[in-house]
């Protein structure tokens, strides 16, 4: 049961609003194009596993750099038009890598499409700062109080 402990499960949901519910545009030639602008329902679910959790606060099962700063991750996002002209659900599953360090974080995911409307299959990297930690001086310290 102890090692259930360094998965994390979080979520998001809301609803996207657009500023203007619909937009005209002319075409080449001449013709006027409307396009709708619905609400969308937005989902977001993230699935990790801290083995730098794992290694510090439930067991050191051994694991040596880099592998003890690995953090596998799956993230699912997804979206829904509610109204005007509605529409099928769309998003990505992205499983991926995490590595943390204490300056930076660097991630790499595989972008996967769900549904027709998903979009295209792909890769995403993402770099990180932690500026507090850069800067404990002065981007570390709080805006208010002390």
């Amino acid at each position: 049961m102890k090692y259930l402990r360094p998965f994390a499960l979080t979520g998001t949901a809301g609803i996207g609003i657009p500023t203007r519910s619909s937009s005209t545009t002319t075409e080449d030639d001449g013709s006027l194009t409307t396009e709708q602008h619905p609400h969308v329902l937005k989902l977001g679910l993230a699935l990790e596993y801290s083995l730098p959790y794992l290694q510090s606060f439930v067991k050191d099962v051994g694991l040596r750099e880099p592998f003890n700063r690995i953090i596998p991750v799956v993230e699912l996002s997804l979206e829904k038009p509610i109204d005007r002209g509605r529409g099928p659900w769309a998003g990505t599953v992205n499983p991926g890598l995490l590595i943390a360090g204490k300056y930076m974080q660097f991630g790499i995911e595989a972008v996967i499409p769900v549904g027709k409307a998903g979009g295209k299959t792909g890769v995403v990297a993402q770099l990180h700062f932690f500026l507090d930690d850069l800067f404990p001086t002065t981007l570390g310290k709080p805006l208010l109080g002390r």
